[in-house]
């Protein structure tokens, strides 16, 4: 029997993202390859939709899974295609990019993988969260120093302190691995090697901070300053989720999907701190 195709709104769709853990589903982003790099789902695998006939093997007929397009169209041919090969749960994502008001990324499909590939551990992996952490939290203070405006100044130090806690439950996970001793010295060394393991300027989602300001100058306001914080999150949320389905040992991949629901945790805070901010 063929599957049917259930064309889900985008409030409905930003549920199923957050509800069904990671692993257990699947996001598919069908379109060209220019449309991917300049705003995409984070996590979301990319198969062009006249790649996916020759490409199906790359996906799980057994998870659930949504497609999106730029309007909907592409995603429910997808989601008809795939429901004729025997995929059991389908969904396409109803007026695609151009109706969905959630966290985006850029770039690439392999951007930012890079700052992570190294990492062979659990250990390492954490390391070089805690390292790129660090560097956007000097990133948003540096905007402080530089703003005219105190009141955007006092803005770019509250996203520094989140960095600051972020970093903190980090070192908490880090801290209960097994064979770590939580001490002093412990946290000394454990710090050196995270800031030694991340390029100078490299934020969150493995981007240099120069980049992120090449698409927005230093922000001039409330609401670009937001929007660029925002940004940085489901940057750093796509990064995990990609290099969590890539990864093949299972205690790295069970971190990258931990640190990817942190990420996620993070982001719908900066969301709730959004809608209460008066000039936004």
């Amino acid at each position: 029997m063929t599957a049917y195709v259930h064309q889900i709104e985008p409030k409905e769709a930003g549920k199923f993202l957050d509800e069904v853990r990671l692993g257990a589903r699947t996001l598919l982003d069908v379109r060209q390859d220019f449309e991917y790099a300049e705003g995409h789902l984070p996590g979301a695998k990319h198969i062009p939709l006249p790649e996916l006939s020759e490409r199906l093997g790359e996906l799980d007929k057994n998870l659930p899974l949504m497609a999106y397009c730029r309007a909907g169209s592409r995603s429910l041919a997808a989601a008809n295609m795939l429901a004729g090969q025997g995929f059991r749960e389908l969904m396409s994502l109803k007026g695609g990019m151009l109706a969905w008001e959630g966290a985006q990324a850029q770039g690439p499909a392999d951007l930012g993988i890079q700052s992570l590939s190294e990492a062979r551990s659990p250990a390492e992996l954490l390391e070089r969260a805690w390292g790129m952490e660090l560097a956007l939290e000097d990133f948003y203070n540096a905007l402080a120093v530089r703003s005219t405006d105190e009141e955007l100044a006092t803005l770019f130090r509250r996203f520094a302190g989140f960095e600051e806690r972020h970093r903190r439950t980090l070192y908490e996970i880090w801290s209960r691995s097994p064979g770590t001793e939580k001490d002093e010295a412990q946290r000394a060394a454990f710090e050196e090697r995270a800031k030694a393991s991340v390029s100078p300027g490299v934020l969150e989602g493995g981007i240099v901070a120069s980049d992120y300001l090449g698409h927005m100058a230093d922000p001039s306001d409330a609401g670009e300053a937001l929007e660029l914080a925002m940004a940085v999150e489901a940057q750093a949320l796509d990064l995990y989720m990609r290099r969590a389905a890539s990864a093949e040992d299972v205690d790295l991949r069970r971190t990258l999907n931990l640190l990817a629901e942190e990420e996620r945790a993070h982001l719908k805070v900066l969301g709730t701190f959004v809608d209460g901010w008066k000039r936004f």
